[in-house]
């Protein structure tokens, strides 16, 4: 386990220096000063006209910017979560700090309010403005961060998708907050939410016991739009390292649709569909993803192999038809969607129609393609089923022959001569 932790520690550290981090200041009209944002564009972001990037704001630009970062970096090179534009606010951490709540009833103070107003009013419509995001929006938070992040879903109208709070500090009135916030109302969106909490082994009794009211709280809700994630790290050996185990969590969560198909979602949402509501669960997956994330990403040709089997093996192969031309939609330039158009044709004894799919699948191969050789056999076995089945339709119906005159025939033939 500590080599899987120094290989992430390794891999976060290269590739945050691939990334581009800016400074930039906002004048505030809600503090009358100016405040600093601390903003990552990630790889590509300067060259791709076309891509709209899911926006995250972390409070707190030091070490948690940083571990979102290179948490958020590592995701995407995995292709387990997309692209991100995360921006770290600066946070004053005076007595009376941007984050502070008041003591005796849980409610954000005068100073809290302004920095909520100030990330609502201004900092967002200024992201949004200028940088190329996405309608999809995180905000993280740690200890009394933790706890302001979550003042955020009292909104009516969702501003955020996700909400990442690790070892938030909460008040004892915070069930109360949540019970008013009426989040079964979520339910009644077209969109996805998803709450994250972690707690640590230094929370004090009251604090551990505010969490497991909010956890039975949210549960017993059952919503289906908003999905809860409650992360216990009491048996961690201290603190910074459940909240450096918390963002790789929270990610996984926030963006647990994003990934390929595993080996988990095939077999507990996939394996026993038919063919047709196979090709259709990988349709609607990829327009989730668009919908919910705003990224423009087309359908894995991994995801398409984990289905195939099914299409093939199922009533027949009857749907390859459909999933080959689902798979020329997406990837005309494969010769994936050929191959199973050819297949299906292949499967129905239709050999010249067989024949001619599996040309233009092999004409879209590379010939550096370690395929091609063992895809070409396709071709030749085609092409002597095809000729065996066109000299058995020709024996089997014989072109008729001119008929040969009788003898009667020929004796009035002479007689006339």
């Amino acid at each position: 386990m500590k080599k899987i932790h120094t290989l992430i520690a390794i891999l976060i550290f290269t590739l945050s220096y691939s990334q581009t981090i800016i400074e930039k200041k906002i004048n505030s009209l809600e503090f009358n000063k100016e405040r600093t944002l601390k903003i990552h564009l990630p790889e590509g972001y300067e060259t791709d006209t076309v891509q709209k990037y899911p926006l995250a704001i972390v409070l707190n630009n030091g070490y948690l910017f940083d571990l979102y970062v290179g948490n958020s970096t590592v995701f995407a090179a995995a292709d387990l979560a997309p692209k991100q534009i995360i921006v770290g606010l600066d946070v004053d951490n005076s007595v009376n700090k941007d984050v502070s709540t008041i003591e005796a009833n849980g409610d954000l103070t005068e100073n809290g309010k302004k920095f909520y107003d100030y990330i609502k009013k201004e900092v967002l419509p200024y992201l949004e403005t200028n940088l190329k995001t996405s309608p999809f929006l995180t905000i993280a938070g740690e200890g009394s961060a933790g706890n302001f992040v979550t003042h955020f879903l009292k909104e009516e109208k969702p501003i955020f998708n996700a909400y990442i709070a690790i070892s938030p500090i909460f008040n004892q009135n915070t069930p109360n907050f949540f019970a008013a916030y009426n989040l079964k109302r979520l339910d009644d969106i077209d969109n996805q939410f998803y709450l994250y909490i972690s707690n640590n082994r230094q929370d004090s009794r009251e604090e551990k016991r505010i969490y497991s009211l909010l956890e039975k709280g949210l549960q017993a809700l059952d919503n289906q739009k908003l999905h809860t994630t409650f992360d216990n790290f009491e048996k961690s050996p201290n603190v910074p390292t459940a909240i450096s185990a918390a963002i790789p969590n929270a990610l996984t969560q926030v963006f647990e649709l994003y990934p390929r198909i595993s080996k988990e979602e095939f077999e507990t949402k996939i394996k026993d569909l038919d063919p047709l509501d196979a090709i259709k669960y990988v349709e609607t997956k990829y327009l989730d993803i668009e919908y919910i994330f705003g990224t423009n990403m087309n359908v894995r040709l991994e995801d398409i192999f984990a289905i195939e089997g099914i299409v093939i093996d199922r009533q027949d192969g009857d749907y390859l038809r459909v999933l080959g031309d689902f798979v020329m939609i997406k990837h005309p330039n494969s010769h994936i969607g050929d191959y199973y158009v050819g297949k299906f044709h292949e499967l129905g004894k239709d050999y010249e129609k067989a024949l001619f799919f599996y040309k233009e699948a092999y004409g879209k191969m590379k010939p550096s393609d370690p395929n091609a050789e063992a895809f070409y056999e396709n071709l030749l076995r085609v092409q002597k089923a095809y000729e065996k089945t066109k000299i058995e339709n020709e024996q089997s119906n014989p072109e008729e022959t001119p008929l040969e005159p009788d003898d009667e025939d020929t004796e009035d033939e002479d007689d006339g001569e």
